[in-house]
């Protein structure tokens, strides 16, 4: 294009609003779309690919390909249009920054790294499941919004402007430009094959996406040149220099799979984006149980000068060498136990899903798993997207059908949505459930869904049935690490603190990167009255996936530390952050510091907005216990006792907290509070004789 456009120009329904960006491959505006009132993004294609009749007839088929991606973390494109002899492509406006200049601006911190890495996957995955290869992949292509979620960018229009690669021009550019001026690609990112004009799949986009991330966990790219001829050599003769980050340590597994991801040949690296993101799985959830090996911060400090050395004395010299050499044999010794550890072929441990490996679902069955390991509500709505699939690709897949089951419960229990939805998703799950285990009784998943789906507030939180059903599933597969989990869930919720513990030990001993039952010793310390264990735990195993459990449980542990300001300021941080405060179990925290404040009037406030933010949320007998505390602080035995009742019959009879907790002594002698707790005990004792 000649000139930029002028604001309030309007093509077709779309006015102009401001241009954001350009590049070899056109520019970009702000735009106002008028009949739906949105803002969009409109790129303008350069104006030597839309005279290639051949060229616009790609573009209307790639950008409808990729239409049908319907992603969290991809940019939506809304059409291809044509106004003023103009051919454009509207696109789903995304604010935020570009990762490129999000790496410039600050160092990206390994949390975040990973976060951002396991996003931008997840789109390439899917992309790839749909038969599309981006074939541009680089830091400028992905966007970060305020709230750290990723969009990757321009998919389907890479691969139109890129049919052949040009060689044999040398300049001091990232660019690779063809001789008519139109870029191919950005030369740093390409992958060998593409660099030699070869035909691409998506393992080329994995090449790309190592680059990707060894960029964002060093800061700098793993190969660099000061001319195109010597970065082309770069990339298809050299190995990158050693990962470096400016944390003193990194997860177990991290460089071995991003040195994956960069091997030469295809056939030497991951073969999916599903086989990435499942090894990716286990280095990111390693990184927050703590799993990690020393990093290399600096190679400059860690090589001293010749005439530096010279100058230390001899004994200093000689301690400086094995110290260094310790720390490189303990570097190598964890290397190696973290390759070995994650970078077998990526299996499903439970022996029941084997057999199903060769399935055509099995590949959005890995997916989804990752997917729902997370627990977020995007995860899982994606993670039931990709079930559906998968069990409409191979009805006969049992797995999937139990998969399934548990992603709706899930979304179910977890989250907010009108009653008839959360009716509906319950009917499904348990329909999915039925068809697993008539497909194969003896799946271990099945049961284990069963159990799940059981274990909920519109069945009556039936412990006992739930606990057989996890019980059968561990007779099954004895490794399986998540029906441990569960069945330990279910075992502290009705006070049996020390099975509780075991299951949980048994669950961590399986699969060490199960942060979530990990986090719940700490639940178990915290119902037990300690407090300071209860602490320990919380703070070194955020859940980020699941923020309003860690944070009502965090505050609830600095709260009965007497440290209410910290409390009161997390609370506070976490109910701007998530407004929707699920469940209400933030708010009912608020709740009971008001009331230990003696501030009445705000802590029955709160209770009211917990009571109507909670409904239907699978874990609100937390809710209503708080509320029942709120009460007890404020010395009101008759609807403390009535919320004590709820959370009991709501799922949580827990005798021995209920018996221990000092936020309820003011109710000790009240006759209605003796006599629930009476009933209560025997009860408990029923569940230790029987259970």
């Amino acid at each position: 294009m000649n000139k930029d456009l002028p604001a309030n120009t309007t093509l077709s329904h779309y006015r102009i609003v401001s241009k954001i960006g350009e590049g070899g491959m056109g520019e970009v505006y702000l735009a106002q779309d008028t009949k739906l009132g949105r803002r969009v993004a409109l790129k303008f294609l350069p104006e030597s690919l839309m005279a290639d009749e051949q060229a616009r007839k790609r573009l209307v088929r790639e950008a409808q390909a990729a239409a049908g991606l319907d992603h969290p973390n991809i940019c939506a494109i809304h059409e291809v249009s044509e106004a003023n002899g103009r051919s454009f492509i509207v696109m789903q406006y995304v604010e935020g920054e570009p990762l490129d200049s999000r790496i410039k601006r600050q160092p990206l911190d390994l949390s975040e790294s990973l976060s951002i890495a396991t996003q931008a996957a997840d789109a390439l995955a899917e992309a790839h499941a749909h038969g599309i290869v981006h074939r541009d992949i680089k830091p400028s292509n992905i966007m970060l919004n305020p709230r750290g979620k990723v969009k990757v960018l321009d998919f389907g229009l890479a691969k139109i402007l890129r049919n052949d690669v040009a060689g044999g021009a040398e300049a001091q550019t990232v660019m690779l430009l063809t001789q008519s001026g139109v870029v191919l690609g950005t030369a740093p990112y390409m992958s060998p094959e593409q660099l030699r004009a070869e035909r691409l799949d998506g393992r080329s986009d994995i090449f790309s996406y190592g680059i990707v991330l060894y960029e964002i966990v060093s800061g700098r790219r793993p190969f660099e040149a000061s001319s195109m001829a010597e970065l082309t050599s770069a990339i298809l003769m050299r190995n990158p220099p050693p990962l470096q980050s400016d944390a003193d340590i990194m997860p177990v597994g991290l460089e071995p799979l991003i040195l994956k991801c960069l091997e030469k040949e295809p056939a030497q690296r991951y073969q999916t984006m599903v086989e990435l993101l499942v090894d990716l799985d286990r280095v990111r959830s390693d990184w927050e149980s703590g799993n990690v090996v020393a990093s290399i911060n600096n190679a400059r400090t860690a090589r001293m000068g010749i005439n530096a050395a010279k100058r230390l004395p001899n004994w200093r010299r000689m301690a400086r060498s094995v110290a260094l050499a310790c720390l490189v044999l303990v570097i190598f010794v964890l290397a190696l136990v973290g390759y070995r550890r994650f970078f077998r072929s990526p299996t499903i441990s439970d022996r029941s899903i084997v057999k199903y490996e060769s399935s055509p679902a099995y590949d959005n069955y890995l997916r989804a798993r990752v997917n729902i390991k997370n627990e977020s509500r995007a995860e899982i709505e994606n993670a039931i997207t990709l079930l559906k699939q998968a069990v409409a690709v191979d009805p006969k897949f049992a797995p999937g059908w139990a998969e399934l089951a548990r992603a709706y419960n899930i979304k179910s229990f977890y989250f907010s949505a009108p009653e008839a939805e959360k009716k509906q998703m319950n009917e499904d799950a348990a329909v999915a459930v039925e068809k697993a285990l008539a497909l194969d009784p003896n799946l271990a998943e099945g049961h284990f869904a069963r159990g799940v789906i059981l274990w909920t507030h519109d069945n009556h939180f039936p412990h006992e049935a739930a606990i057989q059903s996890y019980r059968r599933a561990l007779e099954l597969d004895p490794t399986f690490d998540e029906a441990h989990h569960q069945l330990g869930v279910v075992y502290f919720h009705i006070g049996l603190f020390d099975k509780g513990w075991a299951e949980l030990e048994k669950a961590v001993n399986i699969n060490a990167s199960n942060t979530l039952a990990r986090f719940r010793f700490g639940v178990i310390d915290l119902y037990r009255g300690k407090y300071e264990d209860a602490y320990s735990v919380f703070k070194a195993t955020p859940l980020k996936t699941n923020p309003s459990l860690w944070a009502f449980q965090y505050a609830t542990a600095l709260f009965r530390l007497g440290r209410t300001e910290e409390a009161t300021q997390l609370i506070d941080d976490y109910l701007k952050k998530y407004p929707q405060d699920e469940g209400g179990v933030g708010t009912s925290v608020k709740a009971m510091m008001l009331a230990k404040a003696g501030k009445s009037r705000e802590a029955e406030a709160a209770i009211q907005r917990a009571t109507e933010i909670g409904s239907g949320f699978g874990h609100f007998h937390h809710t209503a216990y708080n509320i029942a505390s709120a009460y007890a602080l404020m010395n009101r035995p008759a609807p403390a006792v009535e919320w004590l009742q709820n959370a009991a019959d709501d799922g949580f009879p827990c005798y021995p907290l209920f018996a221990s907790d000092t936020n309820l002594d003011s109710l000790r002698n009240d006759e209605q509070f003796i006599a629930f707790m009476t009933k209560l005990k025997q009860q408990w004792e029923h569940y230790q004789a029987t259970l």
